[in-house]
């Protein structure tokens, strides 16, 4: 029997947050991890950080391998570097801001307050406490320049930030804020902030085009017992299923049998933030 208390609403890679659902759960030290190497004040939680991680590494590959390939190429042609190391040079994604706890977000917001007005501040910078940089779940990226914004860092949809995007999905990591859903999410587009909902979450958020408001609302049709949702892959199979909170304990029984069982099982639990649990079971080869 699975036993879920009534504080478990407020945790997990699937919680809301925005003007109306709060953050009410403050993530502790010893579950939030450095991103970067370089930048070790930048941190988020270990799942979404590891995730992070291995999305920017893999990036990394690919354009030393493209680098590669291109001085092959300008030598085929007869052009020559002769000693210019081509491949190595700095990050081309660096972090602009990670974790923040309530202190940091109150700061944040009074002195963008001070500088840029109230009007761009509500659109640009969450009210403490509804900011997701409180869950540690969230991130700002930028493409690294000499000089970089820390409210509106520059991400454009072209080169390895564009490349980041299309492949953030298998890791787990959707673009918040997008400008065709500010009037759900409340934000105006902020195409450098990115939250980690983990898989496969990002997947149908993204083959739906749904903001987390969205999406968290959708997977409520998806009564566990009634009617989960099923997805069946090449080498998995993956179900999901909401379940209703029942006051301070919500109690789940048979989930084995739910699970189908075998040894390539696991079970993911995520609060909404708002009024239920949701689910996620994978069977099959496991990442």
């Amino acid at each position: 029997m699975l036993v879920l208390k009534s504080e478990e609403i407020y945790q997990g890679n699937l919680i809301l947050v925005n003007r109306n659902y709060p953050v009410r759960y403050r993530i502790g030290e010893q579950d939030l991890r450095p991103v970067f190497e370089n930048q070790p004040e930048i941190c988020m939680e270990r799942e979404s950080a590891q995730m992070l991680q291995k999305l920017l590494k893999k990036l990394s590959a690919v354009e030393v391998n493209r680098d590669k390939a291109k001085r092959r190429n300008d030598r085929n042609n007869g052009h020559e570097y002769g000693n210019v190391n081509v491949v190595e040079k700095n990050p081309e994604i660096v972090g602009v801001s990670g974790y923040r706890t309530r202190e940091e977000q109150v700061e944040i917001f009074e002195d963008s307050l001070k500088e840029n007005g109230r009007e761009f501040t509500e659109k640009y910078v969450a009210f403490p406490d509804h900011s997701e940089h409180q869950t540690g779940l969230a991130i700002d990226l930028a493409e690294n320049r000499e000089e970089i914004d820390f409210i509106c860092p520059e991400f454009p949809c072209e080169g390895i930030c564009q490349r980041f995007r299309e492949k953030m999905a298998g890791f787990g990591f959707v673009e918040r804020y997008l400008k065709e859903k500010q009037n759900i999410t409340g934000i105006g587009a902020e195409p450098w902030h990115f939250r980690y909902v983990g898989a496969p979450h990002a997947q149908l958020m993204q083959q739906k085009n749904m903001a987390l408001e969205e999406y968290v609302e959708w997977l409520k049709q998806f009564q566990l017992w009634q009617n989960p949702l099923s997805l069946y892959l090449p080498k998995k199979e993956i179900k999901i299923g909401y379940v209703r909170a029942q006051g301070e304990v919500t109690k789940i029984d048979g989930l084995d049998a739910w699970m189908g069982g075998g040894q390539k099982v696991k079970m993911e639990v995520s609060g909404n933030n708002v009024d239920g649990f949701i689910l996620t079971c994978t069977r099959g080869e496991l990442e």
